[in-house]
């Protein structure tokens, strides 16, 4: 048990790093922003957007049911590596002649079509290294997974910003995403091949036909959180300028960055998860509570940090072009509360191969977002479309923890809530209260007293607080922070 207490210690530090370099991508838009403009920024992010909604076609959940059930045989890795190539080629062909035909029927102008285009390979290419990360997560080597990462995304910064800036031009700049995601993919099959498993191609039609039907509910599911995203920003291209675009994905992209923190929980607990529902259902079911808990200790001071910084986050990362995203990213902020946890509730319908269900709930939620964004894109513009982002966050959250209510998995809303958010509420009026204390300093008091108040409130279990202190002192002796007393 000691060692599965270390090894989601030591997988959360290193799923937190490769996590956190998404930063990256952002630094680098926000650059795209600066340097060309609000219209330009707005055509850039359009296209990404949809290449990014036919990206998850190429996925269709094969990626976490594969991690799922290779955490759970590792003797299947050589199988599923070789059939999961062959397939993910064949659905990347096929998707990019659809992508071809439906971007072509929306009538988008020939500069952004060709965009699309380019991204759309840049975003399969990047699909198809997630997919093959999963072997190093699911064999326990979250390093080399997070040196992968770190690599793609200091390439891609670094080439990115020295195409924006010598050419200021979109052109130069997408296609600097293409070239650095091919060679990306083929250092992480490289990689591969020497650290996991032998590449040798196969292809099973029959067990890549009952994978792809078992994936398929989580897959649409994807589709339809991809949408739920992203569909926002391409009804907005279509209905109102690529000015009002570029201002809503401003706040968006902000929003999506912070967003972050949960799918850090969600890689590492989802192989944990996944194997205890196997052997220990009642420590899954601890295990997913715990987890939601977590997610709104961190979702709920996000949330109030967030509508406090609105203004300094949207003048610090673009300029004043884009202040009329402030109220935006504000309504934004509301829906991490829900957005944080939905991930771990997900995660645990995952486990419980739930995946029908995550899908009719996802699909709900997304008709419910676009039936309001007709409405209020059209009185309220990109406005309306946060608003619509967060209520629809805010009944999958109701949805999915009825639902698991009804599986037996009960989450005690009261004591998951009520501790952060009367922690959260301390920090907003500790702002209010004494504003002339400088941000920096005010962040720091501000975040500590928020985990004092949940240490005197009660809000970790002895067994957290204990679990946490051991785990930094094996990580302290294994980096030899802390030394070991020499044996007598």
């Amino acid at each position: 048990m000691k060692n599965k207490e270390y090894n989601i210690v030591k997988n959360l530090f290193f799923s937190s790093i490769s996590t956190l370099t998404t930063f990256f991508l952002f630094i680098l838009l926000t650059f795209l922003g600066r340097v060309l403009g609000s219209s330009e920024y707005g055509i850039f992010t359009t296209a990404l957007s949809i290449a990014t909604i036919f990206e998850m076609f190429t996925d269709f959940g094969l990626r976490d049911i594969s991690i799922r059930n290779v955490s759970r045989d590792k003797n299947e890795t050589e199988k599923y590596i070789g059939n999961l190539l062959v397939w993910k080629i064949l659905l990347c062909l096929v998707i990019y002649v659809l992508m071809l035909v439906i971007v072509n029927a929306l009538g988008y102008e020939g500069r952004i079509k060709t965009i699309i285009y380019i991204l759309t390979v840049s975003s399969f290419l990047k699909n198809m290294k997630y997919t093959f990360r999963i072997f190093f997560q699911a064999h326990d080597q979250f390093g080399w997974d997070t040196i992968l990462v770190i690599i793609e995304r200091l390439s891609l910064l670094g080439f990115g910003l020295a195409a924006l800036f010598r050419w200021k031009s979109l052109m130069p700049f997408t296609l600097c995403f293409v070239s650095v995601r091919f060679i990306d993919f083929l250092i992480t099959l490289i990689v591969l091949r020497f650290k996991i498993s032998p590449i040798k191609i196969h292809f099973n039609l029959k067990f890549m036909k009952n994978l792809q039907i078992e994936a398929f509910p989580l897959g649409l599911f994807f589709v339809i959180l991809t949408l739920f995203s992203y569909i926002d920003t391409v009804m907005l291209s279509l209905m109102r300028t690529y000015a009002e675009v570029g201002l809503y994905n401003a706040a968006f992209k902000i929003y999506e960055g912070i967003t972050i923190v949960p799918t850090i929980f969600w890689l590492v607990f989802l192989p944990r998860l996944s194997e205890l529902y196997a052997v220990n259902r009642d420590h899954h079911r601890g295990l997913a509570i715990r987890g939601v808990r977590y997610m709104f200790f961190a979702g709920l001071p996000t949330l109030t940090y967030g509508i406090i910084f609105s203004s300094f986050l949207i003048r610090f990362f673009f300029h004043q072009e884009f202040e009329g995203a402030i109220l935006t990213l504000q309504i934004l902020f509301f829906g991490i509360a829900f957005q944080y946890p939905n991930w771990m509730l997900n995660a645990t319908l995952i486990s419980i191969n739930k995946q029908r269900v995550m899908m009719v709930l996802g699909l709900v939620s997304l008709v419910i977002k676009i039936a309001l964004n007709l409405i209020l894109i059209s009185s309220y513009g990109y406005n309306g479309s946060a608003v619509a982002t967060v209520i629809s966050e805010l009944l999958l959250f109701a949805g999915l923890s009825i639902y698991l209510y009804w599986h037996r998995i009960k989450l005690p809303m009261l004591e998951l809530t009520v501790r952060p958010l009367v922690a959260s509420a301390t920090i907003y009026m500790l702002f209010r209260v004494f504003p002339m204390v400088p941000d920096i300093l005010m962040i720091l008091i501000t975040a500590a007293l928020y985990l004092l108040l949940l240490l005197v409130m009660k809000g970790f279990y002895p067994d957290e607080i204990d679990t946490v202190i051991k785990n930094i002192q094996i990580l302290g002796k294994r980096t030899g922070l802390i030394k070991q007393p020499a044996e007598k």
